[in-house]
């Protein structure tokens, strides 16, 4: 475990912000287009996982860093990979934000100010739940998943499912990372919590813009309860 008298403390300057992609051409320009606004795009890292749309190209047209696979390997495959190059990069810092305009650029501050004033190793970035603001099967996913994880970590958990994140990277030990799905975020939430870390949180918007889901719902259940009867 990490002494937390020793933890940086988070800036851009010691951050990389890590954005898995995957078929994102409708989202992927506006999403760059605001990182470069906000003075963020020498930090960014797409990885493309096996994109058969003109995300690549949106990428190439950015300049910013990129991994690219020429077939899907999986959103935790390729968070994965990013951490790894984070790392190899001297990097202190990871943030994750998805590619499809869910999670808005301007709040990547607010993880820096909750870092420093909490001495984090976690920032989730969560939303609070209503029916009648998201899909219900989401709604539903979300309250469930997050509740059994926060069973399994003994404390509460906000919003498990959360892609949107800032990591202290030197709790991340790539060996321990199995999945290669959507469930390698709950997977590194149990890993940090076995690990003492601190976990705290910022509050984001729900915000769906009608985008096609890449999760497939019995795989990846399966997977989930996979992760969970590891940890039982």
């Amino acid at each position: 475990m990490v002494s937390k008298s020793l933890i940086k403390k988070a800036n851009i300057d010691n951050t990389l912000i890590i954005i898995p992609v995957y078929n994102s051409e409708l989202y992927l320009n506006k999403l760059l287009m605001n990182l470069s606004r906000l003075g963020y795009l020498d930090n960014v890292l797409c990885v493309n996982d096996g994109s058969l749309d003109n995300s690549l190209e949106i990428i190439h047209n950015y300049k910013c860093q990129c991994i690219d696979y020429s077939r899907n390997m999986g959103k935790g495959y390729a968070l994965k990979q990013g951490f790894i190059y984070a790392k190899d990069k001297n990097f202190n810092f990871v943030i994750t934000l998805d590619s499809d305009l869910q999670h808005k650029p301007e709040s990547i501050n607010d993880f820096f100010i909750t870092q420093n004033h909490e001495n984090a190793d976690m920032v989730i970035g969560y939303r609070r739940f209503k029916i009648n603001t998201m899909p219900i099967s989401r709604y539903l996913s979300n309250k469930l998943t997050s509740f059994i994880v926060s069973i399994i970590c003994k404390k509460t958990i906000l919003d498990s499912q959360s892609g949107y994140r800032l990591y202290n990277l030197e709790l991340f030990n790539p060996d321990e990372i199995k999945s290669n799905r959507y469930q390698m975020e709950t997977e590194i939430i149990l890993n940090y919590v076995i690990k003492k870390a601190i976990i705290s949180y910022v509050e984001i918007p729900i915000i769906y813009n009608n985008e096609i889901s890449h999760i497939s719902h019995l795989r990846d259940i399966i997977n989930f309860i996979k992760i969970i009867l590891e940890r039982v």
